[in-house]
């Protein structure tokens, strides 16, 4: 490790609950907001420099978080790499607001990011010395969802067959004052955990804000080990926890799907773990355009999500003209989607960072697991995490064999963003190659 710079670490953590009555989202059939808090909500930053290059890495409490919303935040704690990791918890407020919202959400909104924005910032004023060790596990509480029906449909039900991904991939940080490389002493200050598997352990019917079952693993790894613990949720577009909503034992059966990763983290640490190189860090961004079915012959991208909408809401197709003001309500959201090739396409966000012996890949979309899982094997390190949902959400990025069996995230998702259609199958393919590419340069 001579001759290579000196990595530094620091941690830093913010409550980002709502208040009472902000809508949670993740579920089409809440029609009103949040009774209250269960447990709360956090944004953890774990700051990572190597002298040269900072890169900031923040692991939030939401479903999901707006783009533009991203941007106020980068703006606000630039020149530093911000990564802002969604655990994708469905039991958490909508991340978006503009000037047509709710005051209250609006003011949500520019507390959120102050606080996510004081994370950072703390974790930047107590940059220490620091190393990274890397362990690996396995964990089986996660099930793909994608069920083919007698008739031949898809629905989200249970698949044991289907593809998924074990993988429980732990990052430690520790403070490292010493000189002696051998010295394996040192404050734990964070462990990072990378696992797939969506937070729907409670149902709609619930109205309290929560972490879901990833703040009760949180909890009992940080209890345990010592230091902050970031969640950062893998490609778990199409893996749901392998139980039904059991209303009376909601946060029971939450409970309980947290102790069993948090188990997996444990066991993968006590197991041992290897000591890697944390630097040099760098970091490649791009957006790639992904386009829809719909061809680009008009001005304006055309309101083909109206009637379908009103269709799952069961209501008449001739109120299509107020799908708008139901999709304000339950998903208030900005898209961006122009022409491209002569097609209506959106912009997808990727990140590739490079700590050192570790690589860190991140898709702004619900990931599925078979993507996520390409991601990482053609990756130019074994040590390689994939986060979903980072720096903004464009739906499902589904596989090209998925989109001809078509389904919710292939059909129905794609309206709640207001697209004028279905993602192309090719998608996936425009992805992975700008992910190779990227890591290509990372890695020389």
């Amino acid at each position: 490790m001579t001759g290579l710079p000196s990595l530094s670490a620091g941690i830093g953590r913010r409550v980002i609950s709502p208040p009472k009555g902000i809508l949670l989202i993740g579920y089409g059939d809440r029609a009103k907001g949040n009774i209250g808090i269960h447990d709360d909500l956090t944004a953890t930053a774990l700051v990572l420099s190597d002298e040269t290059t900072r890169v900031a890495i923040v692991a939030l409490d939401i479903l999901a978080l707006n783009e533009f919303i991203v941007d106020r935040i980068r703006a606000r704690l630039a020149p530093t790499n911000v990564l802002l990791c969604c655990s994708h918890t469905h039991s958490g407020p909508i991340a978006y607001a503009d000037e047509k919202s709710p005051r209250k959400n609006r003011q949500y909104i520019a507390t959120l990011v102050d606080n996510v924005v004081a994370a950072v910032q703390a974790a930047e004023s107590n940059l220490r010395p620091a190393r990274l060790e890397y362990s690996y596990g396995e964990a089986d509480v996660g099930i793909n969802r994608r069920e083919t029906m007698p008739d031949g449909h898809m629905e989200i039900g249970r698949n044991p067959a289907g593809a998924r991904d074990r993988s429980v991939q732990v990052v430690s940080v520790f403070a490292d004052d010493s000189q002696d490389q051998n010295d394996r002493t040192g404050m734990r200050l964070a462990t990072l955990v990378n696992y797939a598997c969506h937070g729907t352990v409670l149902g709609p019917d619930n109205l309290l804000v929560s972490t879901d079952w990833i703040g009760v693993m949180r909890g009992r790894v940080e209890e345990e080990l010592g230091g902050l613990v970031l969640f950062l949720q893998g490609a778990a577009a199409n893996i749901n926890p392998d139980m039904y909503w059991k209303d009376a034992r909601a946060f029971e059966m939450a409970a309980e799907q947290g102790l069993r990763v948090a188990d997996a983290v444990l066991t993968a640490v006590g197991r041992g773990s290897a000591r890697m190189r944390g630097t040099p860090i760098g970091i490649e961004r791009d957006e790639v355009w992904l386009p829809t079915e719909t061809r680009a012959t008009t001005s304006r991208p055309p309101k083909n999500y109206g009637k379908p909408l009103l269709s799952l809401a069961k209501m008449p197709g001739f109120m299509a003209l107020f799908a708008d003001v139901l999709l304000n309500q339950r998903y208030p959201w900005k898209s961006t989607i122009k022409t491209r090739d002569g097609f209506w396409s959106v912009p997808m966000r990727i990140s590739a960072a490079r700590l050192g012996d570790l690589a860190l890949v991140t898709f702004a979309a619900e990931t599925f697991t078979e993507i996520g899982m390409k991601v990482k094997a053609a990756s130019p390190t074994t040590r390689t995490l994939f986060a979903s949902v980072t720096d903004g959400c464009i739906s499902y990025l589904h596989t090209e064999a998925s989109h001809a069996e078509g389904g919710y995230e292939v059909d129905v998702a794609p309206l709640a963003y207001r697209y004028p259609g279905r993602l192309q199958a090719g998608c996936e393919q425009v992805a992975l190659e700008a992910t190779k590419t990227m890591l290509g340069r990372l890695w020389g």
